[in-house]
């Protein structure tokens, strides 16, 4: 999914992050609003009316607890941790990456159907949180953040490969082999919100 030149840096960057702690806190709490984020878009589309899967309802609840454990540790890690790092970009990460990865489902399946698109945006995004979550546990210097990371890690990788797979039958039925073209998507749209939490969090810093 990243080469070797993105996970450094994104390690350069979580090193920066985690150097102040006024920072970590609003990452912290950018993390939970993204968590957030997830959980209701699971609870819009397919969890409008009673899943028919119960792994739908099983997602949407552990995303829900990840929301509630980030917005914990960013107020243990800063009394105040009501602020965030480029919440207005996060935000909008997460709607492009939905607009253009449901668009692209769309055009692959010429069909219109919810589920296809949030198992594809799911995947995506849970490939993400994969590479950024155990990158940030090794950077962060708070040992209870770390130990809930690891919780959460674990969770969010068995959902990860239950959907991951999922997606790549539901791709291979329409004759697409992998995740090349909607990891191409979100790796973009990821690198400008990358470069946005280190401009933020230097700025920050010297204030």
């Amino acid at each position: 999914m990243d080469n070797p030149e993105r996970r450094e840096r994104i390690k350069e960057v979580l090193a920066e992050i985690c150097s102040d702690a006024e920072v970590e806190a609003r990452w912290l709490n950018t993390l939970s609003l993204l968590e957030y984020i997830g959980a209701r878009k699971i609870g819009k589309t397919v969890a409008s009316s009673h899943p028919q899967r119960a792994e739908v309802l099983d997602h949407w609840a552990d995303e829900t607890r990840h929301a509630y454990a980030f917005k914990r540790l960013s107020e243990e890690v800063s009394p105040d941790g009501s602020e965030y790092l480029c919440e207005e970009r996060s935000k909008r990460f997460f709607a492009t990456l939905d607009e253009r990865a449901s668009e692209w489902m769309e055009s692959v399946s010429g069909t219109d159907s919810e589920f296809e698109k949030y198992l594809l945006v799911t995947t995506l995004i849970e490939r993400r949180a994969m590479m950024i979550y155990p990158l940030y546990r090794s950077a962060t210097p708070h040992d209870f953040v770390a130990e809930e990371l690891q919780q959460i890690v674990v969770e969010e990788q068995d959902h990860r490969i239950a959907i991951e797979e999922n997606a790549l039958e539901l791709l291979a039925g329409y004759g697409i082999d992998g995740l090349d073209e909607p990891d191409a998507i979100e790796a973009e749209l990821f690198d400008e919100l990358l470069e946005a939490f280190d401009q933020e969090a230097r700025r920050l810093k010297d204030d």
